[in-house]
């Protein structure tokens, strides 16, 4: 689309609200617009090659924490999303509020193909 993207580290804020949502909206911002985005990105060039690219988050009381992995299957995405979530569990002692949840997205390549997972904050200002 016509944003410009800050990719952030993976720190949700407290008090925070993480909603799943389809396709970003065309027309949603205005054109030029700077969002704060935590994304994984994957792309393929071989046919048939499998690629994929999820988010996985996980909150507390205290914030929360979004996990980025990319590769060529929905299974290792997964896998991998639930796994690093689980060790940020483990090591932040926080009071945890809901069970891990993952965004994939999986393409099979034709041609060049990308796949894109992206947690979108609010427009920022440059002000």
């Amino acid at each position: 689309h016509n944003y410009n993207l800050v990719s952030l580290s993976s720190v949700i804020p407290e008090d925070a609200a993480v909603v799943e949502r389809g396709a970003l909206e065309p027309g949603r911002w205005d054109v030029g617009d700077v969002l704060a985005v935590v994304m994984a990105r994957q792309t393929g060039t071989e046919p048939g090659e499998k690629v994929a690219a999820g988010l996985g988050w996980l909150t507390a009381e205290e914030g929360g924490v979004f996990m980025e992995h990319s590769g060529g299957t929905r299974e290792e995405c997964e896998h991998e999303l639930l796994r690093n979530l689980e060790d940020a569990r483990e090591t932040r002692d926080w009071n945890w509020t809901a069970e891990p949840r993952t965004k994939i997205v999986e393409a099979t390549t034709e041609e060049v193909t990308s796949v894109l997972t992206a947690a979108v904050y609010r427009p920022l200002s440059l002000e």
